[in-house]
C-alpha cells in the first residue's frame, strides 16, 4: 500500500497540537483517535472545526510542595499534628497546583504569566487547593504545567507530574495524562496542554502520577465549561444549553456561581511525606474533611491573595497558601449555581436544611428532558426523559460531580448587609472536630461552609466566578489566585 503524500509530511509542533486539540472535540461517543481520524477524514474537515474557536484561554501553573493550615483549634494528635517542622503560622505539609498568572495592568484585563525567574521563585509555596480553572465551551484552552521541584524534600524524592482532566470526553492520549501512555514533565521543564472543550459542566482535574498519593498530596482543583447560551430571563447564563420549552424550575439559568472541591486530610500521609516515610494508604484514616483546602470555620474566610505582601493578611496571614474560599453569598431571590465536584477517597453527603437544591447536572452531563445522548447506541435523541431532582441532600462519590441551584430566599427582617441569613451547607458525616462551650461551638476541622443571603440588591454582581465579597467601607470582590474576569 502506498503511503498517501499527506502522511509522509513532517508535522510541526505547533500543528500536532492543533490537530490533537481537533481530535479531542470529537472523542465523545467512545470513538477511538484511529477511528476518530477516519471520521475526519479531509483536512477541509479539520480547517471547519478549527474555525469554531471563539476565543483562547491560556493559563500557567506551576506544581511544587509547601506548608499549609487547618485550623489551630482542632486539638493536636502529636508527633504528627501540628507538624514539628512547619514553618509559623503553618501545621501542615501539601504538595500543590499554584497558580502563576499575574494581573495585567487593570484587574478587569486578561491576565498574564509571570516571568520565568518569578515563577521559579513559587517552589515551596505550594498552595491547597489548586487555581479555580474555567474556559467558555468552544474556545480553545491552553494549560501550562510547569514542575517547580519540591523545597522540602531532598533531591532524591524527584517527581514528575501530569495533568489529568478527570471526565473530559474530547481526551487523547497525548493529553490524558495517565502515565503509562502519555507525557509527563519532569522538574525544572514544562508541558503544554491544549483541549477545544465542547461540553458544559463541572470536572475536576489532578496529577495522575503516583495518582493515590499525589492526589490526597494536594496536586488536585476544579475546573468548569461555561455554557455559551445567554438566554435566562434577564439575559443570564445558562449551567448548560437548555431546550426551548422547559419548565422555568427546570431550567438552568442562573445569578451567581460557586465552585468547590471536596477532599480530605490524612494527617499521618502529609507527615510521612514531609518527613520521608512510606505511607501504607490501606489505613488511610482521614482527620480534616476539606471545602477547596480549608476545613470549617476557615471555609468561610474570603479568598486571599497568595502574593500580597508579607504580613498584610493580617489574622489571616496563616491561610495564605490556602487561598481559596468557599462561602457562597446572593442577594434575596437570586438563583445560585453551585458547582461541586469530589477528589476525596470518601463519599460526601451535603446537607443544607432549609434551602431546596435543584440538580441540574451530574458529572458533568445535563439532566434535564431531551438532553443529548453521548453512546452510540443510545435512545432516539431528543426521547430522554427529564431526571433532575430537588432535594436538601446531595451525595458525591469519589471522581463525581453535581452542578446545583438553589433559589435564595427572601431576607429576614434582621437581615443588613452587615449581617445576612446563614444557612449552613456541610457534610453529614461532619468528621474531625474539636468541640467546644464558646459562641463558636460548631466544632473545627469538619467539612461545613455557610450561604449569606442578603436583602435584595445588596450585593454588586459577580465580575469572576466563585467571587465573594467583603464590606469594608464599600463592597470589594475576592477572587480565587489566578480566576480571570469575565
Amino acid at each position: 500500500m502506498r503511503a498517501n503524500e499527506n502522511l509522509r509530511t513532517p508535522m510541526s509542533r505547533r500543528n500536532f497540537l492543533k490537530a490533537a486539540a481537533v481530535i479531542g472535540v470529537g472523542a465523545a461517543g467512545a470513538l477511538g483517535v484511529v477511528d476518530l481520524a477516519q471520521h475526519l477524514g479531509t483536512k477541509s474537515k479539520i480547517t471547519r472545526l478549527l474555525s469554531n474557536v471563539s476565543g483562547v484561554k491560556e493559563q500557567h501553573v506551576g506544581f511544587t510542595d509547601g506548608w499549609v493550615s487547618m485550623p489551630q483549634e482542632a486539638g493536636a494528635v502529636p508527633p504528627f499534628w501540628p507538624d514539628p517542622g512547619a514553618p509559623l503560622n503553618r501545621n501542615g505539609y501539601v504538595f500543590g497546583i499554584r497558580s502563576l498568572m499575574t494581573p495585567n495592568g487593570a484587574l478587569t484585563s486578561p491576565w498574564k504569566p509571570m516571568s520565568e525567574a518569578n515563577m521559579f521563585a513559587q517552589k515551596g509555596h505550594a498552595q491547597l487547593s489548586a487555581p479555580i480553572l474555567f474556559a467558555d465551551q468552544g474556545s480553545q484552552l491552553i494549560l501550562h504545567l510547569h514542575n517547580l521541584g519540591e523545597a522540602e524534600r531532598p533531591i532524591g524524592n524527584p517527581d514528575n507530574h501530569t495533568i489529568h482532566f478527570h471526565g473530559f470526553t474530547n481526551q487523547i492520549v497525548y493529553f490524558d495524562g495517565v502515565p503509562d501512555n502519555s507525557v509527563a514533565a519532569a522538574i525544572g521543564r514544562e508541558l503544554i496542554y491544549e483541549y477545544l472543550p465542547e461540553d458544559p459542566g463541572t470536572y475536576m482535574y489532578h496529577c495522575h502520577i503516583d495518582d493515590v498519593e499525589h492526589v490526597h498530596m494536594g496536586l488536585y482543583g476544579i475546573i468548569f465549561i461555561r455554557s455559551n447560551d445567554l438566554s435566562g430571563p434577564q439575559g443570564q447564563r445558562r449551567a448548560f444549553n437548555d431546550p426551548a420549552g422547559l419548565p422555568i424550575l427546570a431550567q438552568s439559568y442562573y445569578d451567581r456561581e460557586f465552585a468547590m472541591i471536596l477532599s480530605e486530610f490524612d494527617i499521618h500521609a502529609h507527615y510521612n511525606d514531609a518527613h520521608n516515610q512510606d505511607t501504607d494508604w490501606t489505613e488511610y484514616k482521614a482527620a480534616f474533611r476539606l471545602m477547596n483546602g480549608r476545613a470549617w470555620p476557615d471555609t468561610i474566610q474570603p479568598h486571599l491573595d497568595p502574593m500580597a505582601p508579607s504580613g498584610s493578611l493580617g489574622a489571616l496571614e496563616r491561610l495564605r497558601s490556602n487561598p481559596n474560599s468557599s462561602l457562597i453569598q446572593a442577594n434575596a431571590g437570586e438563583r445560585i449555581l453551585i458547582r461541586v465536584a469530589n477528589l476525596g477517597f470518601e463519599e460526601h453527603s451535603l446537607m443544607l436544611p432549609g434551602l431546596p437544591i435543584s440538580v441540574v447536572g451530574r458529572d458533568a452531563k445535563p439532566l434535564y428532558a431531551g438532553r443529548p445522548d453521548y453512546g452510540v447506541d443510545g435512545p432516539v435523541p431528543g426521547t430522554r426523559g427529564d431526571i433532575q431532582w430537588t432535594t436538601n441532600r446531595v451525595d458525591l462519590g469519589p471522581g463525581e460531580s453535581r452542578d446545583m441551584i438553589i433559589t435564595a430566599p427572601a431576607a429576614s427582617g434582621a437581615a443588613s448587609a452587615t449581617n445576612p441569613d446563614r444557612y449552613p451547607l456541610y457534610d453529614r458525616n461532619y468528621g474531625y472536630v474539636n468541640k467546644s462551650l464558646s459562641a463558636a461551638g460548631d466544632g473545627y476541622g469538619g467539612m461545613r461552609t455557610e450561604v449569606h443571603v442578603y436583602p435584595t440588591g445588596t450585593l454588586p454582581p459577580q465580575n469572576r466566578p466563585a467571587g465573594v465579597f467583603v464590606n469594608s467601607g464599600g463592597w470589594q470582590e475576592t477572587w480565587a489566585p489566578g480566576t480571570e474576569p469575565v
